[in-house]
């Protein structure tokens, strides 16, 4: 009987044939050889059915599936690619993206060594569409997070998702994060899979509330920026703001926020809302959810913009970075 893989590694592509050979090969160049490769494709149209049917062939993969039909969201590739997992640990391994020879190494070891860890987040470099790194910075340790000698810390998940995920989403790659499976089980009814542009937000905040986030200080990931994607488009155009309300009215329900916090958050949304290129019917939509969650938005937004401005005076106003270091202090 063949032993079940300890890791299940999900490669969803949807017209990435030209990064997707070295996605796999960045997987199958791992260290950490227990896993399981499982390759799902949403009916591309460029050249990545003739890679993957090569990729296919290879004694690591698991599953080699092809969608006939769009399914128009990532996301519920994520899930087909999770039921179908066998392994207690999973990679959603985006396949524009690639990683470093100990990632997944590094990942699965502080996974086995903290059994109430639900995910291992490590750090990413941007690269561009020729695989350039960029000097975009997005994981915004802080200076002790960085000076860390154990080059790592475990955070409760209740305090990571009110002191982070209330703010951004902080685990903003998921090429950058294994997670545990046992922790998914609250996910059969949760919207995230309904979602298209910020669903992976929810559902890292879901599972960081099952239990307790460990991030590592480590570069080890490759995470490929685009010009122009769904998400960059759905904040343009004002419909990402929509479900970002939802997710932040989610954490709201099921963490401690303060009201001066509160108030500021809803008036960065009011602003975002007011400045967005969206057509007036979907502008409408937008405050008319507002108004439903939180109210008048003009207190907030009077808040969160003189906020913004005496945080230049008094660094403790800035209420992200403070939350964030808050958090993330720890003994050198």
């Amino acid at each position: 009987m063949k032993k079940k893989p300890t890791v299940s590694v999900i490669v969803p592509n949807y017209n990435y044939a030209r990064y997707l050979r070295t996605r796999i090969e960045s997987i199958l160049a791992q260290t950490y050889q227990d896993f399981e490769l499982i390759l799902l494709d949403d009916a591309s149209t460029d050249d990545s059915l003739e890679i993957l049917e090569y990729y296919g062939k290879c004694p690591k993969v698991s599953v080699c599936e092809i969608n006939k039909k769009n399914t128009g969201s990532p996301f519920l590739q994520w899930k087909k690619g999770i039921d179908l997992s066998q392994g207690d640990y999973i990679w959603i391994a985006e396949s524009d993206d690639f990683a470093d020879i100990h990632f997944l190494e590094t990942a699965v070891r502080l996974l086995d060594e903290n059994p109430g860890a639900v995910l291992c987040s490590l750090g990413s470099w941007f690269v561009d569409e020729n695989g350039e790194t960029l000097q975009k910075e997005y994981d915004r340790w802080t200076r002790a997070q960085r000076n860390y000698k154990k080059g790592y810390k475990v955070f409760r998940g209740s305090d990571y998702v009110a002191g982070n995920m209330y703010w951004r989403n902080y685990v903003y790659n998921a090429s950058g994060v294994v997670f545990r499976k046992a922790g998914l089980d609250l996910l059969e009814e949760s919207p995230v899979f309904g979602m298209r542009y910020v669903g992976d937000w929810l559902f890292w905040t879901q599972l960081a509330l099952r239990g307790d986030v460990i991030e590592v200080y480590k570069k080890l990931n490759r995470y490929r920026k685009h010009s122009k994607s769904v998400t960059v488009e759905g904040h343009r155009m004002g419909l990402a703001i929509s479900e970002e309300m939802d997710v932040t009215r989610y954490i709201e329900t099921k963490v401690k926020v303060n009201g001066y916090d509160r108030l500021v958050r809803h008036g960065s949304y009011f602003k975002h809302i007011l400045r967005t290129d969206a057509p007036c019917s979907i502008k409408q939509e937008l405050f008319d959810k507002f108004a439903k969650y939180w109210g008048n938005g003009w207190f907030a937004y009077g808040v969160e913009r003189l906020n913004k401005y005496l945080s230049i005076f008094i660094p403790l106003l800035n209420r992200r970075r403070m939350n964030r270091c808050r958090i993330g202090w720890c003994p050198f």
